[in-house]
This record gives structure tokens, C-alpha cells and sequence, in this order.
């Protein structure tokens, strides 16, 4: 053994063997728990990368990660995929350029691979598996849409009408969580699927949920469940808008989170459709006929008939004219009608009249912060309630604000009452701080130097002061009897001594200044004798 190890272990080979055995034994624990400690702070901390795949999907992606040499976990029943943490965003980016996850079932990409001995019935039973691929992938990107499957029903065509069958199609979609989706949004859907098959009704599409539940309404039978529908989503959608704006003005006014609004509309839904005819009792002309007839004697006419005659250069013409000017006469007809005039008016009152508004304003007060106490610490907020001329002003600003009409029975009330802090329960593991990769990434490096310093002193150290030589200790010889006797005789002399010198002193003093010596005593005896 060379000559520095033997100086190392010097120490620990001399300690007994009981020691030696707590010695190896807390070193070797220790070693473990160090190694176990770094081998925890350096595991590789894996996350989703995707989650809810499908079988196709999974499959593609662990081959991509394979061919990439990324380590990965598989999680889930399957369905999920793990990689380390610093690794999943750029994963993510590489998969979408790769068209991954495509969502389920297989879409037109399946005719990129050509396979010259496919039959035509093979070609049309691929031609429906890319339909009901692409349709599902397209219904999966609506918001709440978590995974949706479609079935199509495409018959063959046939050389009569009469003998064809309509193509169909079943939709089943699986939430996110309680998201539901709206009638108009089922209505789209059904109309997606009905518009990417030819010649398919939308009345033949049904829309189902994960809970069996039937989403899509269609049918003729089914028109005013439609309308009521239509109706419902008018009447929210007012609802809401008003609250938006009620909210955006007491927000200013109040402030921010100090009021709350709440609004009740009812409409008027009903057709109404008028028919209206009056007349005037004053009668007016419709139409006016006017004729005038003049008639001549019976023997006004004689001569011969003719041109000479009329002109009179016949004998007896002129006779006659005078004879027919004194016989003839006049006949004058006037014909008036009379109506009695009207007006006709057809009015249609438009759907969705609003008939009433019922506006709910719930107002917070001010809170004025205590001063601090002996301890240096505030107490709670005072509360002070907002006067009767504001709470009356927010009341006029809210009536002008939705229109008011007292006529047609709107309601606005507006109460003051202090508001109660109400914590959010749920928290996003995302937006969590501890979860956060820098926080991890202190917290095992500190783990580490915790580790290493506990190592230190808690085993390091103790060992070393077990394992360092013990000094000698010396010891001082115990004293005689002799001795002690001598070093009292010594002490006593020095004592006898000193009380010599302090005799002589106190004599000299007395011969120097007797008649003080004689006061003191005298001052001496007469205090002993009272």
C-alpha cells in the first residue's frame, strides 16, 4: 500500500471495530443517498407532446420520433405521448409540418400510394374512407370539439329514379369537458356534411353526442322547435349585449369590478298582419255623359233629290230650306255618376318586438384602509356605502342607457351592498409558478447543494473529528503534606510581618502629632462610656 494511503487510513484502522463498522456503515449511506439525490435532480423531466391520439396518429409519431432519436415515454392506455420538456415546442412545429396529428381515420392521402391491382370496389370503399377522414378532421377544428367521427351511407346509383336510395350520414362528436354546442353551430355541421356528399339532404344527417344525446333537428315537423330556438338566441343575444354595454359604463363610473348588471328581455314574437278600409261620407263625381240631338219636320224635303237641289238652283229648293229651318227641334241628354270614396292600408308589424326590459345593477361601496395599529399591522377596510344621490345618478344613466319606457312596464333597480371576495377554485396546472421550467431547475440544484453540505457536516465533519488523534494530557504532580506546611509558615510570616511594619508606622505617627493623639483618644473613651 503506498505510503499516503497508509497515513489516510492510520486513523480509521486504529479505532476499534465497532467504531470501524458505524464508520463504513454512515459513509456507505451516505454515498447511496448523494447518488440517489443527483440521480433525481437529473432525471429527464418528460411532458405531452400530444394527448387523445388516435391509433394511426400514435403510431406515425413514435416513428418520426424514432428516426429523430428522441427519447420519448408513451402514456395514457396509448393515447399520450411524453418527451423531455426543452423538447416539446419544437416538436410540436416539426409534427404540424408533417401534417401531424391528422386527427383520426385516413383522408385523400391515401390515393398517394398507388397500387396498380386496387378493384373498383376497393377504389370506391377508399374514395369513403377519405371522405369520412377529411369530414371528421374538419368537424374536430371546431372550438369544443374534441374528436368527432363520421359514417356515410352512399348507395349505388341506379338507372330509374324511382329506384334510387338517398345517401346518409351519421356524426358523433365527443366535448371537451361541459362545452356544448349551440343550434346554429349543429346546423352547420349538418350542412358541412351535407354539402361534401352529392346529391345528400341535409334532412338526412343526424348529429349525435358522446351521451347519445341527438343534437340535429330537421324535418318540416320540426320547423317550430326551430323557430323557438331562434327566438331563445335572440332574446340572449340582446341580453348580453346590453350587459356589455351596461357593464363597460358602470366600470367607468363605479370602477372596475365594482358593480355588476344584469338584464331581463322579453319579446314579442307574434305576426301580426292588418287589413284596413275606410270611406268618406262625402260623395265626389266618378263620371260625367253630356249628349245633344237636333231634329228636323216631317215635309221640310221636296224637289228632286240631288246636288242642284241642295243648293238650291232647283225651282222649289229654297222653298224647301225655308220649310225645313221653320220645322226642325233639339234633344239634350246629361248622364252623372256618384261614388262613395275609401282607402284601403295593409300593414305587416315586424317579428320580435321588444315588449319589456327588466335591468338588475348590483354596486359596491368604498373601502377606506385603517390606520395601523401598536403591532404595525391594519385592520380590515372600513366599508362606507355610496350616498342616495349617486345610487340616483347610476339609476339615470342606466335608464338612458337601455332605453327606458315606463309605458311598456321597465324596471330598473339598482342596490348598494359590499361585495364578497370569491376565490377562483380551479387553477391551470400551467400557470402554476412551481411548475414553471426555471423554477425546476433552481429547485433541483439546490437539492443538490443542500445534499452536499448536509454531507459535509452532518458526516464529513464528525468523521473527522472521530478519526483525528487525541491529545495528551498532562498532568501537574499533587503537593505534599510538607509542602502545605511550608507555604502556610511562609504566608503566616508574611502576615506577622506586615503587621510589624504597620505597628511601627502608627508609633512614629503618635510621637509626631501627640496633641491629635490625645483628642482622638479622649473622643474614644467618651463614646464608649455613653
Amino acid at each position: 500500500m503506498p505510503e499516503g494511503l497508509k497515513k489516510l487510513a492510520q486513523p480509521f484502522l486504529g479505532l476499534p471495530p465497532a467504531k470501524r463498522w458505524v464508520v463504513g456503515g454512515v459513509v456507505g449511506v451516505s454515498i447511496v443517498a448523494f447518488a440517489l439525490l443527483i440521480m433525481i435532480a437529473n432525471r429527464t423531466d418528460y411532458r405531452p407532446l400530444f394527448t387523445n391520439l388516435s391509433s394511426e396518429d400514435a403510431g406515425e409519431i413514435v416513428r418520426k420520433l424514432k428516426e429523430q432519436k428522441v427519447p420519448y415515454q408513451i402514456g395514457g392506455d396509448g393515447k399520450a405521448i411524453l418527451v423531455p420538456s426543452e423538447k416539446v415546442y419544437e416538436l410540436r412545429l416539426a409534427m404540424a409540418s408533417d401534417g401531424l396529428p391528422q386527427g383520426g381515420g385516413v383522408g385523400f392521402e391515401i390515393f398517394d400510394r398507388k397500387n396498380f391491382g386496387m378493384t373498383e370496389f376497393v377504389q370506391k370503399l377508399n374514395y369513403q374512407r377519405a371522405l369520412q377522414g377529411e369530414l371528421s378532421r374538419t368537424i374536430g377544428q371546431i372550438a369544443g370539439v374534441e374528436q368527432a367521427r363520421v359514417h356515410l351511407v352512399i348507395p349505388e346509383k341506379s338507372l330509374f329514379k324511382e329506384n334510387e336510395k338517398p345517401a346518409t350520414a351519421s356524426v358523433i362528436l365527443k366535448m371537451r369537458g361541459n362545452r356544448q354546442l349551440r343550434d346554429g353551430e349543429v346546423q352547420g355541421i349538418v350542412h358541412l356534411v351535407s354539402s361534401a356528399i352529392e346529391g345528400m339532404d341535409p334532412e338526412h344527417v343526424t348529429v349525435l353526442d358522446n351521451k347519445g344525446k341527438m343534437l340535429s333537428r330537421s324535418g318540416p315537423a320540426d320547423a317550430a322547435g326551430k323557430m323557438t330556438a331562434s327566438m331563445q338566441e335572440i332574446q340572449r343575444s340582446f341580453e348580453k349585449n346590453t350587459e356589455e354595454r351596461l357593464q363597460s359604463l358602470l366600470d367607468k363610473a363605479v370602477g372596475s369590478g365594482k358593480s355588476v348588471a344584469r338584464v331581463s328581455a322579453t319579446f314579442d314574437f307574434r305576426q301580426v298582419e292588418r287589413f284596413e278600409e275606410k270611406y268618406d261620407p262625402d260623395t265626389v263625381v266618378r263620371s260625367e255623359q253630356r249628349s245633344e240631338e237636333k231634329l228636323g219636320g216631317a215635309a221640310g224635303a221636296s224637289g228632286v233629290p240631288g246636288v242642284q237641289t241642295n243648293l238650291g238652283k232647283t225651282p222649289g229648293g229654297m222653298a224647301g230650306m225655308a220649310n225645313m229651318a221653320g220645322s226642325g227641334g233639339s234633344k239634350n241628354d246629361e248622364t252623372m255618376n256618384y261614388e262613395v270614396s275609401r282607402s284601403t292600408a295593409r300593414t305587416i308589424e315586424p317579428v320580435g318586438t321588444l315588449s319589456k326590459v327588466s335591468v338588475a345593477i348590483l354596486v359596491d361601496g368604498s373601502y377606506a384602509s385603517p390606520a395601523a395599529g401598536k403591532d404595525g399591522k391594519g385592520g380590515r377596510p372600513k366599508y362606507t356605502p355610496r350616498s342616495a344621490d349617486e345610487l340616483q345618478k347610476i339609476d339615470a344613466l342606466v335608464k338612458s342607457a337601455v332605453g327606458f319606457n315606463a309605458g311598456r312596464g321597465d324596471q330598473v333597480t339598482v342596490v348598494n351592498i359590499p361585495f364578497q371576495d370569491t376565490g377562483d377554485g380551479g387553477t391551470d396546472e400551467a400557470g402554476q409558478w412551481w411548475n414553471a421550467p426555471i423554477f425546476l431547475s433552481l429547485l433541483k440544484n439546490g437539492l443538490i447543494g443542500f445534499g452536499f453540505l448536509a454531507l459535509l457536516f452532518f458526516v464529513v465533519r464528525p468523521l473527522m473529528k472521530m478519526l483525528r488523534p487525541a491529545k495528551e494530557t498532562s498532568f501537574e504532580p499533587i503537593p505534599t503534606a510538607e509542602d502545605t506546611l511550608n507555604q502556610i509558615a511562609e504566608a503566616h510570616r508574611l502576615q506577622l510581618g506586615n503587621q510589624t511594619i504597620r505597628q511601627m508606622e502608627l508609633i512614629s505617627k503618635v510621637k509626631e502629632e501627640p496633641y491629635q493623639t490625645a483628642q482622638i483618644l479622649q473622643n474614644w473613651l467618651s463614646s464608649n462610656d455613653e
